[in-house]
Parts: C-alpha cells; structure tokens; sequence
C-alpha cells in the first residue's frame, strides 16, 4: 500500500514556478489542503521542508506529506466490517441494512463509524471519519470513506462535476410499464417534520419551490405484483430515490415512510450496488459492485414463485 505522499518531478517548462502553483495545477490540492500542509510544514522540494513561495527549477521533486495530525472524536467499536476495497487513500465498505453511517442523538453507538474508528484504532491511524456518499440506516451498499483530507477533496471536485457513477437497486410496489425512464421532480422538506421530505406541489398541481432532483430509472425485472429496477442519480438529495418513487406510485417495498407495506420485507428494499470514481493519486478509474443482500434476494425468490404459481399452464 502506498504511503501518505505525493510527489512532482518539475518540468523545464516550469522554472521558476512557485511550489505553491505546482500543489494546486499538477497534484490538484485545494487550497485548504495547501494550507494545512503549510502550518505543518509538510511540504518539501528535494528533502527540504520549504514555504508555498519558493520558485522551483527542473528536476526538483516536489513532495508532500499527507499524513496531518487530526482527532477522531467517535468511539470505536469493535463491530464487523465487510471491507471491499482498501489503499492509502480509500475505504470501500459494503454497510449492511440498519446500521446507520453516522452517530445521532438516537443512535450514538452501533454505526459505521464507530466500527471503522475501531478497525483505524487498530492501525495507529488518527484520522476523520469522511463518508463520501451516504446511505439511509436501513440502505444497504457501498460506501466510499476518504482516509485523508487530500482523498476527501479529491472525490469532492468528481461529485461536483457529476463524474462519480452510483446505482441502486431497488424492488418497488406495483408493476412500472415503462422500460426506462427519468423522474425530474424537485424535491423540499415536509412542513413540520424533521425527516420527511416531499415533492412539492402547488394547489394546480404544478412543481412548487424545491431543489431540483434527477433520477434514472431502468426496469430489470418485472412480477405480479412488484417491479425490480436499477436507479441512477444526476443529484443527491435526501431520500431522493424513495420520495421520486413514492411520487410516480411506486414506492420501495418496505419504505413505510414513503407509503411501502412490509409485506416482503421489514425494511426499505434499497441497495447501493455499484460505485466508481476516478482515484486523484492514479487517475485510473476504479468500479465496484455488491451484490443484494440477502433479504432483498429472498423476497425476489417469493416473488418469483408467486409468478410461476400464477402464469398459466400450456
């Protein structure tokens, strides 16, 4: 696994350049970044610990140390973690269904990151806990943590430029007709509630005041009475995907809060199943999957009978 730097080797073209210029054009920090690594003093040309100011000349390394000093305040927990993917920069976790990501005032143990503030404690390693994608207690899939602010930052600019690829899975109620499709419906929180949210309307029944939310859809299977579809997102809002499913009549199954029953299951039937980024240490694109969990598999399974039982005899 490679270490907590980055290094530049200068180029002809750029004599006389501050190191400041390389940090921010050729290894892509953000100026928070940059300025943290100079109150540490973690960046150096050819060895030398040197100011952001200093003009470098061609053949110069210029490297950086990652490694800054910062307090976890979650309390590790020794919980089970499926791990995925792992370097230096990057955690792939598989979370499964009804754990939360984060502690709350209603969850303060039993959460994501508490066991990876754990699996870090074990490695001597200080650092934040930086989810970069975030999934509702009850979703299950994959979850991106940055190890390191230079991580964090790196995925940042990705998600701000719509470049990071997520799909879900999800079963929904009801048999959706249309192969494909896009639900383009903004999206606003419900008026006195601190959970819910909703896609406003107007009394005429236009779209009302909401952030705008995009969600592709794509059917992948079809039952009597439910409907199995791969869903991508152009935007991340809260309970985006549930909210847009409920609005055209299908919500997950499970998803009491957005009109589901929990007759297939005791939970919401979503999973974050696919995950690719390009690494800002490699430049090489990294994709992950995850197949559904096993209460999704077995409620497809009963499906599955039930349509067999009732398709007619030839």
């Amino acid at each position: 696994m490679e270490g907590p730097h980055l290094s530049y080797l200068v180029q002809s073209p750029e004599q006389n350049v501050t190191v400041a210029y390389i940090l921010r054009t050729r290894l892509q920090l953000s100026r928070s970044l940059v300025t943290k690594l100079k109150q540490h003093s973690k960046i150096k040309v050819n060895g030398i610990a040197v100011l952001a100011n200093y003009r470098v000349q061609p053949g110069d390394t210029v490297t950086v140390d990652l490694n800054l000093p910062e307090k976890n305040c979650i309390a590790p927990e020794n919980l089970p973690l499926e791990i995925i993917y792992e370097d230096a920069d990057f955690l792939v976790i598989n979370k499964p269904p009804g754990m939360p990501v984060h502690p709350s005032r209603l969850h303060q143990s039993g959460t994501l990151a508490n066991a990876v503030a754990y699996y870090w404690q074990q490695q001597d390693k200080h650092t934040l806990f930086r989810p970069i994608n975030r999934l509702d207690k009850d979703t299950s899939g994959l979850i991106l943590i940055g190890q390191n602010h230079f991580a964090h930052q790196g995925i940042a600019k990705q998600l701000a430029q719509k470049t990071v690829l997520r799909e879900y899975t999800a079963l929904v109620e009801g048999v959706i007709t249309q192969d494909r499709g896009i639900i383009d419906e903004p999206i606003a929180r419900k008026e006195n509630s601190l959970v819910r949210v909703v896609v406003p309307r107007s009394r005429d029944g236009v779209s009302a005041k909401g952030q705008r939310a995009i969600t592709h859809f794509r059917v992948l299977q079809r039952f009597q009475t439910a409907t199995l579809v791969a869903l991508k997102l152009e935007t991340g809002r809260t309970h985006q995907i549930r909210v847009h499913l409920s609005f055209i009549g299908h919500p997950v199954c499970g998803d009491t809060l957005y009109g589901g029953s929990t007759a297939l299951l005791g939970r919401q039937a979503l999973h974050a199943g696919l995950l690719s980024f390009w690494h800002p240490r490699t430049g090489k694109t990294l994709t992950f999957t995850c197949p559904l969990p096993a209460d999704v598999q077995k409620a497809i399974a009963l499906l599955e009978i039930k349509k067999a039982w009732l398709a007619p005899s030839l």
